[in-house]
């Protein structure tokens, strides 16, 4: 059927008509006006006109709003033979009262008239007068194990969220607390006490304080997603294509005094320091192991590791080890740290002194590590004989070098180029002669060798020389050598550490085998 043109003219008229005579107006919708400590209210201002201008609002009796929204949408009808339309505005948010208080009037001008909402009564219902828990009862909970410390000072907070077990939660969003001017860290993994009402999901974080003041700790909060078995999506047996429907819940902000520390310290808490060491006694650059522990209540995360500078001594350091956990209320922590003392003399390993600042009693004490005299054998280990060319003599009128030895105390049963330069000593010159005939034919053949072959691969001449060491003689020939280089150091110390057990260290046999090259090379 066709429309003639005059009479979609009417029709519009009348739609203008209608929507003219739609009275405008404005409605404050929440989603509750009693709210559970710690959780939040859902707010909607839905307005209808040709043209509105919604509030700014920022905060609500000091609390301030979160995801504000703004949605539009045009909304017709037919009813009676009437058609009508009309513009319709939202602005939705959320806040989180913390005490019993009113929602105020807004104030909304729609085409050109300012109109009002209602004010609505908000009643806050503690956690411990709900006797049961329905499917909307989720708290949130934020606390401190204790309400005042010092600078440096560390406490727990712990965060509990109560899920009620007739709950179906699809989804929940966290979001932490803040912590700023604090050091914070999380303590192991949430943790779930189950119970017949219901699920406590607890996280724990240390907090240490940065400085002194008064200083208030934004509260976590969350949205949980549940499932609406009543919604406009359900399936006839309530399985698929459910809705969800959201609520907010955050904990309260807490406030938490700093002090300023009496006096500087190294530590703050309770604590008991220890060190031992393997060995009074060892042999001339063999390993001395020295380890410092510390363990009490209070925090060692941020302690400054001890260091060592003994002249004449390298000093090796594994990273500290450092745990902390809450037992019966209480912060326990435990430090360990491992140094390996190398030296060729006897050497003295000082007493270190940690400065403490016992917060239960307020009163400062020192902590002092045992000092160790540490005895070295030079005579039970004797180093790698160094030789060095220092005259010239004559056999029967032709010159030859002698090799003599500049260490005196060398142990000549290591040195295998020893009863070689004797043997040459006490040839006559033909024998002299043959020998050295002899080797640069050996060369003159082997370089033959090596052309013949790279002309046949079409490579370059390339001397390879290899030796398999184990991790024993490489250490042993290394060791003395620790201050040359810092391949050699690093060489060594993954030597070492593999040789106390730790098979997750991978030794390049090829980097191993270059640099023992080097060492005897230099020393020849």
């Amino acid at each position: 059927m066709l429309i003639h043109g005059s009479m979609i003219k009417v029709i519009i008229a009348i739609a203008i008509m209608s929507s003219s005579l739609w009275a405008a107006g404005v409605t404050l919708k929440a989603s509750s006006s009693e709210v559970i400590e710690g959780g939040g209210i859902d707010l909607q201002i839905v307005a209808d006109g040709s043209d509105i201008e919604l509030p700014e609002i920022d905060d609500i009796g000091g609390f301030p709003v979160e995801g504000k929204s703004v949605s539009t949408k045009l909304e017709s009808s037919y009813v009676n033979g009437s058609f009508s339309s009309k513009n319709i505005k939202t602005l939705s948010f959320r806040f989180f009262p913390e005490t019993d208080m009113t929602i105020p009037a807004f104030k909304v001008k729609i085409d050109g008239k300012t109109y009002s909402t209602k004010k609505l009564p908000i009643k806050i219902v503690k956690a411990s007068e709900i006797k049961s828990q329905s499917a909307n009862g989720y708290l949130m909970s934020m606390s401190s194990d204790k309400k005042s410390v010092y600078t440096g000072e560390s406490f727990v907070v712990t965060v509990n969220f109560f899920e009620p077990r007739s709950s179906s939660v699809v989804k929940v969003e966290y979001t932490a607390p803040k912590f700023k001017n604090f050091f914070s860290k999380t303590l192991g993994k949430e943790k779930l006490l189950r119970s017949a009402r219901g699920t406590i999901h607890k996280l724990q974080y240390l907090l240490t304080a940065k400085k002194d003041g008064n200083f208030t700790i934004i509260p976590p909060k969350a949205r949980v997603g549940i499932k609406d078995f009543n919604g406009a999506n359900r399936d006839p047996w309530g399985f698929f294509s459910n809705d969800i429907k959201w609520k907010s819940v955050r904990a309260k902000s807490l406030t938490m005094v700093v002090q300023p520390l009496p006096s500087e310290a190294d530590l703050i808490g309770d604590f008991k320091v220890s060190s031992s060491v393997d060995t009074t006694k060892a042999k001339a650059n063999s390993p001395v192991s020295y380890t410092i522990n510390i363990s009490g209540d209070g925090n060692l995360e941020d302690i400054a590791d001890p260091k060592f500078d003994l002249p004449g001594v390298t000093v090796y350091a594994d990273d500290a080890k450092t745990s902390s956990s809450v037992v019966d209320g209480k912060l326990k922590s435990k430090y360990e740290r491992k140094y390996v003392f190398i030296s060729d003399q006897s050497f003295t390993i000082p007493s270190f002194t940690f400065r403490v600042f016992d917060y239960k009693k307020k009163q400062n004490k020192k902590l002092r590590t045992k000092r160790f005299n540490i005895k070295i054998d030079a005579n039970a280990s004797p180093k790698i004989a160094n030789t060095k060319t220092i005259s010239k003599a004559t056999t029967a009128g032709k010159s030859r070098t002698k090799t003599e030895v500049a260490d005196k105390d060398r142990d000549i049963l290591e040195d295998h180029k020893y009863y070689q330069n004797m043997a040459i000593d006490n040839k006559q010159e033909y024998g002299v002669l043959y020998i050295a005939i002899a080797y640069i034919a050996g060369i003159l053949s082997m370089l033959l060798f090596y052309i013949i072959k790279s002309k046949l691969k079409g490579t370059k001449i390339r001397a390879i020389t290899k030796h398999n060491y184990n991790d024993k003689e490489a250490l042993e020939i290394l060791y003395p050598h620790i201050n040359e280089s810092s391949k050699i150091e690093s060489m060594v110390r993954k030597l070492y550490t593999k040789s106390r057990g730790d098979k997750s260290v991978n030794i390049d046999k090829n980097e191993l085998t270059k640099l023992i090259t080097e060492v005897k090379k230099e020393n020849r």
